[in-house]
């Protein structure tokens, strides 16, 4: 009689376990899957709402034990039934939200492209960022995050040399950008200091007279982060009128991924995430892990809030994320071209 009973007691532990992983991976999946519409005003809530394509795998594993539910546990079998369509209904969601990053038409280009590095730099090693410059044959450098001395670090280790010209607020200022390049610059405008958005006009042998826009909105822990976007927003409604007459790029640490409304407002007015157009998949770039360790445990990067943006007349044929030691982003590289007609 002993015998049963100890086989039957595994046997309960495990589908109890079961719905304990029901219940917690479903309840994540859930709590993310409504932040994706709302605009939230809670800086906590924005912070969390990054993390909504991490909802994904919640679901699936939710469906999954689910399934082992509907054969081990015949008794509870309508529970397992409607949590597990629940939880599928759920992933079908996620999945679609994921879905442009990997499946879809890519647009065609023409001409030679502008190699694009957008790095936030507050930290990380100048002599490697400098290094990696000249291996990609970057033409356009833009830094976010940087003071004076960062910069003359950076121009120390020679990246004037590959990029003769520069522009930008470097200052000991909090978020100002600076724009490397290697074509002249023809005019320079500041933004509104609450968006921290810089435009400058270059002069490129292959794209003709752009803009550029380097772009740093604080960080969506603080109340700022909402005013930064209103401001950057109308901004550039303002600066950029009509992008499909105006060749634009948009590149900076937005603090912000395609799940936060804002941030999805900002493509609205006509322009397209680079790591879209490339169905590149998904290649979150914060935290970098040479720079954030919990008992000596890198932290895995988790979310994509540092963007290239491009206006219609434009298109991007090649995307990646890049690494430089110390820095806890990772940087991304472009190719921009003209788009095919």
């Amino acid at each position: 009689m002993v015998k049963p009973q100890t086989r039957r007691r595994p046997a309960t532990m495990a589908r109890a376990l079961a719905w304990v992983v029901v219940a917690c991976c479903g309840l994540v999946a859930f709590a993310l899957t409504p932040l994706h519409w709302i605009d939230v005003s809670s800086p906590r809530l924005v912070e969390l709402a990054t993390f909504t394509p991490w909802g994904t795998p919640f679901a699936f594993v939710a469906v999954v034990a689910c399934l082992a539910l509907l054969v081990t546990h015949r008794s509870r079998r309508r529970e397992a039934i409607a949590f597990g369509t629940a939880s599928a209904l759920l992933l079908a969601l996620h999945v679609w939200w994921l879905a442009p990053l990997y499946v879809g038409p890519r647009p065609g280009t023409a001409g030679k492209p502008l190699v694009i590095l957008s790095q936030n730099f507050e930290y990380g090693d100048p002599a490697r960022l400098t290094e990696l410059v000249r291996a990609e044959h970057v033409d356009v450098l833009v830094l976010t995050d940087v003071t004076n001395s960062r910069v003359k670090e950076l121009e120390a280790a020679g990246v004037a040399l590959t990029l003769p010209n520069s522009a930008g607020a470097a200052t000991n200022q909090i978020m100002p950008s600076v724009v490397f390049s290697r074509f002249p610059i023809e005019e320079v405008r500041d933004g509104p200091h609450s968006s921290r958005a810089d435009l400058i006009r270059l002069r490129t042998p292959s794209l003709g007279i752009i803009n550029l826009i380097a772009v740093h909105p604080q960080p969506p822990y603080t109340s700022q982060w909402r005013t930064d976007y209103r401001a950057l927003t109308a901004y550039l409604r303002h600066a950029v009128p009509q992008p499909k007459l105006q060749a634009t790029i948009i590149a900076g640490d937005f603090n912000a991924t395609t799940d936060n409304v804002p941030f999805r407002g900002i493509l609205q007015l006509g322009f397209a995430d680079a790591l879209i157009q490339t169905r590149g998949g998904f290649h979150p770039t914060w935290p970098d892990s040479s720079a954030r360790r919990y008992f000596g445990v890198p932290v895995p990067r988790v979310v994509t809030i540092d963007h290239i943006l491009v206006s219609t007349q434009l298109a991007v044929s090649r995307l990646s994320t890049v690494h430089i030691p110390g820095s806890d982003h990772s940087g991304i590289l472009a190719d921009v071209a003209r788009r095919a007609k």
